[in-house]
Formats: C-alpha cells, structure tokens, sequence
C-alpha cells in the first residue's frame, strides 16, 4: 500500500493510517530480519511528516512487530515463542511451534572444572568436563545463547560427537536418557559480547534459564541459557499450594 490508499482507509489518524500501511508490507513484502525503508523514504513515498512515520514505527516496535538495531536501522522481528517449562530439546520445541530450529555450534572443549560446575554436577573442582556454547535460532532467527557443561566421565569421546543435538547423542552413543531437571528463570540485561551473538543491542532484556539435567540420580548436564525477551515467553499454570479450607 502506498499514500494513494488513504482515501480508502477509516482510520482516523495519518499515525494510524501510516501504522496500517506498514503493518500491511511486514505481512505481505517483508521477512524476518528485513530492514525497513528509512524514515526519510517513508516521508517522501507515504507524504505524511517524519514525527508521524517516527510515531508509526514506534508502535509497531512496541507490539513487536519491528525491533531498532542500533547504528543499524529498523527491522522485521523474528519468530516470537511462547513457551511452557518442560524438560524438551530446543529443537523439539521450535518443530512443535511450526519452526524450523537451527544449532550453531560456536566452541566445544574440555576444561577442569569450576567449583560452580563441579557443585552443580556433583563432582571434584578439577575434574574434566566437556565446555558447549552454542547459538540457537529458529526459522534463521536467533533466539538464545547456551552454555553448558557435562562431565566427561559420563560422556568420553563427546567432542567427536554432533554438538548440535546433544540429548539424541546422550540416547543413542552413551544409553543416557534425560529423566528429570531443576530449571530457574531470571531477568538479565544483555552485555556487549551476548548482544553481538543474539544480533541485538547492549543492556537489552534478556530471560535467563539455569537448567539442571539429571539421568536417574546422576547430573549431566549444568547449562545456562540466554533468551531474547523480545523473543520467547514464558507461560506456566500456577495453583494454590493449599485447599483453602471452608468457613
């Protein structure tokens, strides 16, 4: 759509009428991850004034259609998911949502053990344990940041493995299978080297998940994961912990 459909449309404002427009081009012409025609472009094709453009897309960045980049531009917004805690693969979650998942790999080693991940694992500070961060998108899309640890006395030789999906190669090469898991969820702003991963900016909102996975009574898996809020939300069923008695 362009201005010459103004006429057409009953909203009753040009900020409105602007919103709609672009509103239209994201759903028909655009991607995820395209950018947006500058608001110069916007002004001289829609003959509306910048402040009104300016308002249009601070709309559509508020309803997360849109998301500023900065010292980039104005882009469409990825795939936005709404999740609920359970013990699943990333991969498995993004397929069930009608996302096409993707794992990126950034370093795998073995390092000793720090007194957190030796805590956490139960294990000896020290001891050898196998390092994964990985980068994970859906639909090209980068969704979260991981980190995590696994002992190597459980899972020698996991570095000549496929990194990407960790929990089939613990099934099917070590006859590990994922039984249970302690999650907790907390706020955290995104700092210089976790924006440039996630393609957004510093100090954005970022929703941190530390997961600890357990085959039977062992613990195999401490990881930690940065989520980009813009991107993934959390949902959860909440119930009294007590029946209220009756009066």
């Amino acid at each position: 759509m362009t201005v010459n459909d103004f006429t057409s449309l009953r909203s009753p404002t040009k900020r409105a009428q602007v919103r709609h427009i672009l509103s239209q081009r994201i759903t028909h012409e655009l991607r995820p991850g395209d950018p947006i025609p500058s608001e110069r472009t916007l002004v001289k094709d829609l003959g509306v004034s910048r402040v009104t453009v300016r308002q249009a897309i601070s709309d559509l960045v508020e309803s997360g259609r849109l998301e500023r980049v900065h010292g980039k531009g104005t882009f469409v917004s990825g795939p936005q998911v709404n999740s609920r805690l359970h013990l699943t693969s990333f991969s498995r979650e993004m397929r069930a949502r009608g996302l096409v998942p993707e794992t990126r790999v950034i370093e795998g080693r073995e390092e000793d053990a720090t007194p957190e991940v030796a805590s956490q694992l139960q294990i000896r500070p020290r001891d050898p344990v196998v390092r994964v961060e990985r980068l994970r998108l859906a639909d090209g899309t980068p969704m979260a940041y991981e980190i995590g640890y696994y002992p190597t006395e459980v899972f020698p030789g996991l570095l000549e493995s496929d990194l990407n999906t960790l929990y089939d190669v613990f099934a099917a090469r070590y006859d590990v299978v994922i039984t249970s898991g302690e999650q907790t969820v907390r706020a955290e702003a995104a700092d210089a080297h976790q924006a440039h991963i996630l393609e957004t900016t510093k100090r954005a909102p970022l929703l941190v998940q530390e997961r600890l996975t357990k085959a039977g009574e062992r613990r195999i898996e401490f990881a930690t994961s940065w989520y980009r809020a813009d991107r993934y939300r959390i949902h959860m069923a909440i119930r009294p912990l007590d029946t209220p008695s009756s009066n």
